[in-house]
């Protein structure tokens, strides 16, 4: 069923507030990959303004949300968005806070988003860190992201605003698919250059956690170059017509632009035969996976695969469901200038699946898997890539200890298991 954009909704602004004296503590075990069919996954961008505001944009799936009928006949939902914004990530006081409800009313039970902005009071120039949390009032059940906020300069992406040339509604994802049509928008309302430099490279997936790699410096020289004319009210249309990605600057003399990709017209989800055999490298062997990159009838040498991991039909088509599932997931959650699955963080949850928990740092991510304080419990160590094209690159900080584990995983995946049932 297609989703629509909720275009009207009941919002209540109850709470607006902004006091330097005021203090707060982030909560860093906030894990907002783990799957959950009960739990919110809200998505946010933030857009500079100007000077003195930035705009927090949030998208909010309603299949989510538990919809009752307080009044006895219609079905609403109720939805508390609260942000603080803080200086630094682990300071205790509040720069400026405010919080909104949104009443949704959806008596056909249809599936929808509800989209909407909250104004912050952030100067520039400088960096600032969002607390936001998102609470379903009526199932009692919430979610919390930290958002990086960057004023230090006009040219960042957090200067750019890029929507859906259809619908005219924010784009809360970087990429794209062929054709598609998506509007770029500037801060500011002028009508000069925005350069494109266009990249079609080929990167490789992840290597294993206990690998001891050297990698290959970026080359930043484009593959072509192009310009594209923003209008006098700061903005202009762009199709993607070619697969790789395309990096937007106003100055080509600095890195910092704003970046979409065009991976392919599935992405995030996996529907062709290629798409699924890429993933299988992790748990393949190298010639496994050549006789299925080379073979002329790749679904059904994927579904041999798979039938000889679990002897069962009816096996093999939960385990086929639950390993595509983390591909998905990994796509939607750790997609940088690559796609999820490829990289460090999307490796780790496609083989172990969902962290018991996660500790966040500002520039760092760390996963628990077992219990907190438990020697034999595996953690893995994610640090924050400076990257002009993704503000969403982390790298594995690897170690030889990880192997044994590595494989005890693998091989349960070989055996037809899903590791950490989901």
């Amino acid at each position: 069923m297609i989703k629509r954009i909720v275009p009207f909704i009941l919002i209540i602004l109850f709470i607006a507030a902004c006091s330097s004296s005021r203090k707060t503590t982030i909560d860093t075990k906030v894990n907002t990959y783990k799957h959950d069919v009960n739990a919110l996954h809200p998505q946010f961008v933030v857009f500079n303004t100007n000077d003195t505001l930035s705009e927090l944009h949030y998208k909010i799936n309603s299949k989510e949300l538990l919809y009752t009928r307080p009044d006895g006949i219609n079905f609403s939902s109720n939805v508390l968005i609260t942000y603080h914004l803080l200086p630094i990530f682990d300071s205790k006081e509040i720069l400026d806070s405010a919080s909104i409800r949104l009443i949704d009313q959806n008596n056909d039970n249809s599936d929808k988003f509800l989209i909407g902005k909250m104004n912050i009071k952030a100067r520039a120039p400088r960096t600032y860190v969002l607390r936001v949390t998102v609470s379903d009032l009526n199932r009692n059940t919430s979610a919390t992201n930290i958002i990086s906020i960057s004023k230090e300069n006009d040219l960042n992406r957090q200067n750019f605003l890029i929507k859906s040339a259809n619908t005219d509604a924010p784009m809360f994802h970087n990429y794209v698919k062929t054709g598609e049509e998506v509007s770029i928008n500037y801060k500011a309302k002028i009508a000069v250059n925005l350069f494109v430099r266009y990249y079609n490279r080929e990167f490789p997936l992840a290597p294993p956690p206990f690998s001891v790699i050297d990698p290959r410096p970026f080359q930043y020289k484009a593959d072509s170059t192009f310009a594209l004319q923003l209008s006098s009210n700061g903005s202009v249309n762009f199709k993607a017509l070619k697969k790789g990605f395309y990096h937007f600057q106003l100055d080509t003399n600095k890195r910092e632009g704003v970046t979409l990709y065009n991976f392919s017209d599935n992405f995030p989800d996996v529907k062709k035969a290629e798409d699924m055999i890429y993933p299988l490298r992790f748990i393949t062997s190298k010639q496994e996976y050549d006789d299925l990159i080379n073979s002329t009838n790749k679904k059904a040498l994927i579904d041999k695969f798979w039938l000889d991991c679990t002897g069962n039909p009816d096996r093999a088509k939960e385990v086929i469901r639950k390993y595509y599932n983390r591909v998905q997931e990994s796509n939607l959650n750790f997609t940088s200038y690559i796609e999820g699955w490829k990289t460090d963080r999307g490796m780790i949850y496609l083989i172990y699946g969902s962290p018991n928990v996660i500790y966040r740092t500002a520039t760092s991510e760390t996963w628990l898997y077992g219990e907190e304080n438990n020697i034999n419990s595996l953690s893995y160590s994610f640090s924050k890539v400076n990257n002009p094209f993704s503000d969403n690159d982390y790298e594995l900080e690897r170690s030889s200890v990880y192997k044994q584990s590595w494989y005890t995983a693998v091989d349960i995946w070989r055996q037809g298991r899903a590791y950490l049932q989901d």
